[in-house]
Parts: structure tokens; C-alpha cells; sequence
């Protein structure tokens, strides 16, 4: 059940940052619309993305040193995936400048999600510790 809920929690940050990205990427080229399907394709390559993470993203139990060594391989299957759907849904050529512009798009979103979950992450923790607080010092 805890799998289920971070690729749900996962899914929904790093949706939202493809979403966030993309628009930025849309008024950065002047482009009045988006094709009808992006929003279907971003909606699939947020599910794509979000599979690799919760295969790649360290547990707590992790040692510091294979910590930094996941999130480096994290962060080169997100750009493969991500250059394997810019490329089949045409939001990208596959060549250098395309594939190097996909890593800046996917190092963005990585930062966005990260950002999100670590924000919301330790307000739940924080909570959780302000109640402990309060129902162990009546014990003493």
C-alpha cells in the first residue's frame, strides 16, 4: 500500500512539473496552442517517469554514498524516458541539441518534484512530531 501511495504522491508532483515545464517551454517558443494530444502525453510520460522513480528513489535505510549514486541513475532514466517520449510525441528531434535540451527540461522537473515532496514532506513530519509531542508530555 505505502508503493501505491508514493507513485500516486510521485505521479502527481512530477505531473505537475512536466505540466509546469512544458507551459514555460510553450510561451519561451510563442506557440498559441498545443497540439490536442499533449495533454495526453504528458499525462503518459508523467506515469512513465513516475515507474522509474519509484524504482530509482533511495529509501531512508540507504547509505549516503549508493544515495547519490541512485539519484544519478534516476536522473539518467528519467532523461532516457523522457528522450524516448519527446521523441515518439514530437517534442523533440533526436540529436544532441534535442537530447541535451530534454535533460534541462527533466533536471527542472527533477528539481520541481523534489522541491514539492520535501516541502510538503516535512510539514506532514513536523505534524506528526508536534502531536507525539503532545501526547507523550502528558505522561510525564
Amino acid at each position: 500500500m505505502k508503493v501505491l501511495s508514493n507513485a500516486i504522491k510521485w505521479f502527481l508532483y512530477i505531473t505537475t512539473g512536466i505540466l509546469v515545464v512544458a507551459t514555460i517551454n510553450y510561451i519561451i517558443i510563442g506557440d498559441e496552442t498545443i497540439p490536442a494530444n499533449t495533454l495526453s502525453n504528458i499525462l503518459l510520460s508523467g506515469a512513465l517517469t513516475t515507474v522509474v522513480t519509484v524504482i530509482f528513489v533511495p529509501s531512508q535505510e540507504t547509505k549516503a554514498t549508493w544515495v547519490y549514486v541512485k539519484m544519478l541513475l534516476h536522473y539518467v532514466a528519467l532523461c532516457a524516458v523522457m528522450a524516448f517520449c519527446g521523441t515518439k510525441f514530437g517534442w523533440i528531434d533526436f540529436n544532441v541539441k534535442g537530447v541535451i535540451m530534454m535533460s534541462v527540461d527533466v533536471a527542472l522537473v527533477y528539481l520541481l518534484a523534489f522541491f514539492a515532496y520535501s516541502i510538503i514532506d516535512r510539514r506532514q513530519a513536523d505534524a506528526i512530531n508536534k502531536r507525539l509531542k503532545e501526547k507523550y508530555s502528558d505522561r510525564d
